[in-house]
């Protein structure tokens, strides 16, 4: 299993990093660091060659990444396998998502909105700029957020068939390992048919997985994320997962422009997408 880490190496960053760290450990993945900078203007005058500044400044931001992880990150790394990586790069979303594909990862995992970020708020502009196309799954893990092992995941549901596929592949990631997956579905009152069509969604995913690790709920609310931060606030999760499909989503509704801020200021874990093309 390959996790990558997209990191913008600050002080800021170093919470997701010791919490990249230590899921890695969790899940005995390796950990790609990736380190996405920007090449700064360069003198008129140089005996240098564009070539020759590149791989110079490469180095040195690779070794600065390697100074950083190793003086920030958790202080056991036995057994964590990391392979940091310094590459030069206009769009951070871009970057990410070719190294993605290169390396085949699992989970992707990055910060979430950050003031002090120099080149764009993660939530925003990358975050946003990774979802409608990455295979991997993708973590945006909340500033300051302290990493604790896993052993409650709460998946926000539709009831759709799409939803079955992707909670198979949460419990494959997590295979193995005591963890509680609580499938919720928030109530506004619109649908008529939300347990019938619980039932039918049961049915379908005991189909394809076994086990006592796996809870339904129906959360009445009058709107999703209203429902949603009830039931984090009453279960503690470790983290929310959410499919990203190319229409209206839970996720799209948890982060639109006139909600985000709320929903980030309070859902205090990590959230985990899905992306629908991936399964």
């Amino acid at each position: 299993m390959t996790i990558l880490y997209a990191t913008d190496c600050s002080v800021y960053s170093v919470p997701t990093l010791q919490y990249a760290q230590k899921l890695s450990l969790q899940l005995n993945a390796q950990l790609v660091l990736l380190y996405v900078y920007d090449i700064p203007p360069v003198a008129a005058r140089t005996i240098k060659t564009e070539k020759q500044i590149q791989r110079s400044l490469k180095t040195e931001k690779l070794q600065h990444l390697v100074n950083y992880y190793t003086e920030k990150g958790i202080q056991k790394m036995n057994g964590l396998k990391i392979h940091p990586r310094a590459e030069f790069g206009v769009s951070i979303p871009d970057t990410i998502l070719e190294y993605t594909v290169h390396l085949d990862c699992d989970l992707v995992i990055v910060g979430m909105k950050d003031e002090h970020t120099k080149r764009g708020l993660f939530s925003g502009n990358i975050a946003n700029g990774l979802l409608k196309h990455i295979n991997s799954k993708l973590l945006i893990v909340p500033n300051g957020f302290v990493f604790s092992t896993i052993t409650s995941l709460v998946y926000a549901t539709d009831f759709e068939e799409a939803d079955a596929r992707a909670i198979f592949q949460l419990g494959q990631l997590f295979n193995n390992m005591d963890v509680s997956i609580k499938i919720a579905h928030v109530d506004t009152g619109t649908n008529t048919k939300g347990e019938e069509q619980m039932e039918w969604f049961s049915e379908i995913l005991h189909e394809k997985m076994h086990g006592d690790h796996i809870s339904f709920h129906v959360i009445k609310a009058e709107t999703v994320p209203l429902g949603l931060r009830m039931f984090i606030g009453n279960e503690n999760p470790n983290m929310v997962v959410l499919l990203e499909r190319q229409e209206d989503s839970i996720f799209k509704k948890l982060f639109h422009k006139d909600v985000i801020k709320t929903m980030e200021s309070e859902i205090k874990i990590p959230i985990m997408s899905i992306n629908h093309t991936s399964i």
